[in-house]
């Protein structure tokens, strides 16, 4: 007769395939990887992995998660003494692109999970609460959750498209004329223009050096020591 686990080895157990299924598609890509084949690289049943998961597009919205957690907190690491709060988002998103525009397999991965409007509703919904709380710590104004939401995900909507146009070959211009697009929208979509939209500009293009450098470091912690 089996033992039952209680909840808190149930999850250990969920989080140590998650860290092996990280491992398979950063390696890998997540395109190439089967349930057969991560269950292989675990050691143990495929029936295993199914009890756990539902299948590999379960598997991608939980790893997504962790890495739009772990890029936020990342994105607090460029901020400024004079950034308003706001700019951790703007940040975050453009730590987002530079990673998939930098790395394949991330950028994949990113790919897959945004591939349909459940995948960008999902992120979204995740990062709602803080895109309104950042709002109105900068401006004193609390937005309506319909309204956040509808902010949330044209954000990543338009980053979507950024990541669709990389992979399939026909994406527009170059990195900087990207960015720059991405930025416009994302400070449009928070009613920042004029002279105040000018000045977030400047700002990021002087931080392109630490952004360059903060991407580089999250993919090889990413790569070395998973998402933990």
């Amino acid at each position: 007769m089996a033992i039952a686990r209680t909840p808190e080895e149930e999850q250990a157990v969920k989080d140590s395939l998650i860290s092996i299924c990280a491992e398979v598609f950063f390696r890998d890509g997540y395109s190439s990887a089967t349930m057969k084949s991560l269950s292989e690289e675990a050691g143990c049943t495929t029936g295993k992995f199914y009890s756990n998961f539902t299948g590999k597009p379960e598997i991608l919205r939980i790893l997504i998660g962790k890495l739009v957690n772990l890029n936020y907190h990342e994105a607090a690491k460029l901020m400024t003494p004079e950034d308003a709060p706001i700019m951790q988002m703007i940040y975050f998103f453009l730590l987002e692109y530079e990673i998939c525009h930098v790395n394949d397999k991330l950028c994949e991965l990113f790919y897959y999970a945004y591939e349909d409007s459940d995948g960008v509703r999902a992120v979204a919904e995740q990062m709602k609460p803080e895109f309104g709380r950042l709002l109105e710590e900068s401006y004193g104004k609390k937005e309506e959750d319909g309204v956040l939401m509808a902010k949330s995900a044209m954000n990543f909507n338009i980053l979507r498209s950024i990541i669709v146009g990389e992979r399939s070959g026909y994406g527009f211009g170059n990195e900087q004329q990207q960015i720059a697009v991405l930025t416009d929208i994302l400070l449009a979509s928070i009613g920042i223009d004029g002279k105040n939209a000018d000045k977030i500009r400047k700002q990021i293009e002087k931080q392109a050096p630490a952004f360059r450098d903060a991407t580089y470091n999250l993919i090889i912690r990413i790569l070395q020591n998973g998402l933990d």
